[in-house]
């Protein structure tokens, strides 16, 4: 008999972190208990944050995923407007949904920022597809296998997918974005997807 993900992980009483996070990446699901905890998040992670917003211009609109303590929307330059997402509530106008599900349909936004976001994320290439639709510049920090490339240390870390810089190349050119190299913070590439302009 299977038994699901919530009921493995009830059962067993004290599981290490990188074995949970194999259990999360079998099942492509999110962490959800971890993120629900003010805790998981640290003040340090703000300087990353701050890199990749560098390039968003004055009067836009951003769309913020995984916004945590929700640090962005003091960064952003004049009459920028802030939208934000996460997989459990912040405050009142949070979308809250779960990268690693089915996606909505979104509002067209100038700028989406992805900061410590994708290694948790089971299918990048699913996510980025989709939110290329509505977007023409995306903002992402990734740590790749070319920097981290023991699964077990990932796995520790409690990310759920291996993807090296090639790998984010690749899907840059796929979805026709020109990529714009942003800097590396702790072992983590920066990147600014821009959508090509058509001729």
């Amino acid at each position: 008999m299977k038994r699901s993900l919530k009921t493995i992980l009830k059962k067993a009483k004290r599981i290490p972190s990188s074995l949970r996070s194999q259990l999360l990446k079998a099942f492509g699901k999110s962490d959800k208990k971890r993120w629900e905890k003010s805790t998981s998040f640290y003040e340090s992670w703000d300087e990353r944050t701050r890199l990749l917003v560098a390039p968003i211009k004055p009067h836009s609109t951003v769309l913020e995923f995984g916004a945590g303590r929700l640090v962005v929307e003091n960064m952003l330059p004049e009459q920028c407007t802030y939208l934000h997402s996460d997989i459990v509530k912040r405050r009142e106008d949070t979308l809250v949904l779960d990268l690693n599900e089915t996606l909505p349909v979104f509002q067209s936004v100038d700028y989406m920022i992805f900061s410590g976001v994708l290694e948790y994320v089971k299918d990048i290439p699913k996510l980025l597809e989709h939110c290329s639709k509505y977007t023409s510049h995306m903002l992402l920090s990734y740590a790749g296998t070319d920097k981290i490339a023991s699964k077990k240390e990932r796995r520790y870390h409690g990310w759920i997918s291996d993807l090296s810089h090639e790998d984010i190349l690749h899907l840059a050119k796929t979805h026709h974005f020109d990529i714009q190299d942003l800097g590396v913070w702790q072992q983590q590439q920066l990147y600014h997807f821009k959508k090509k302009i058509k001729c």
